[in-house]
């Protein structure tokens, strides 16, 4: 290995936004491919293509690592509960709610009122089309993504495990709040017929 193509365990442990204690487990249990180098400091070494891979499980597969939550825990690493419990079934609840909110705007979103929608700059939409993740067309000197494409992706677990704007959260609490109500209502529903088939009987 070259000096260019890896990571000291120091560097992988700010890339990864962990703490020393955390990146030492995942090293002595084999979590990600590793050299020893047997000495008292810089004692790993990992491929910068290995530590991607990782980083890119940990933004997007739905419970990965989640048998090490709560292991190190600890006054200095503090993690916030969730907004939302990211489960292919609220991903998948959530993006049908995000089509009904924004059924009346066009198919083709403009970058600034996407932007508006998530609470984000225009020109991070623009980071996101560059980088292939939104697929966006210009027709003079405006830039358009797929509406569709866009709520799919803000409804991804990448999205949803790591709310940044607050207009983004209030979505998030919006349609948790809602879903509490139909549960809620679900739950009335039940009783009553319930309470029909004892007075019947």
């Amino acid at each position: 290995m070259t000096e260019k193509n890896y990571m000291s365990g120091s560097e992988l442990r700010q890339y990864l936004h962990i703490s020393t204690r955390k990146m030492k487990y995942l090293m002595d249990h084999n979590y990600i491919p590793h050299e020893n180098t047997g000495h008292a400091t810089h004692k790993y070494r990992v491929l910068v293509e290995d530590a991607e891979k990782f980083k890119f499980r940990i933004d997007n597969e739905v419970g990965f690592l989640a048998e090490l939550n709560g292991m190190f825990s600890n006054r200095t690493e503090w993690h916030p509960r969730p907004l939302i419990e990211v489960t292919e079934e609220n991903c998948e609840a959530f993006r049908r709610w995000l089509s009904s909110q924004w059924a009346e705007l066009p198919k083709a979103l403009p970058t600034q009122t996407a932007a508006e929608l998530v609470g984000h700059s225009p020109q991070r939409i623009h980071e996101w089309i560059r980088q292939e993740v939104l697929i966006g067309i210009k027709l003079g000197s405006i830039q358009y993504c797929a509406k569709a494409e866009f709520i799919g992706f803000m409804a991804s677990p990448q999205r949803l495990t790591h709310p940044r704007t607050e207009k983004y959260k209030e979505l998030i609490r919006e349609f948790k709040y809602i879903q509490r109500r139909e549960r809620e209502n679900e739950q009335r529903r039940c009783k009553r017929r319930m309470k029909r088939g004892e007075n019947f009987d």
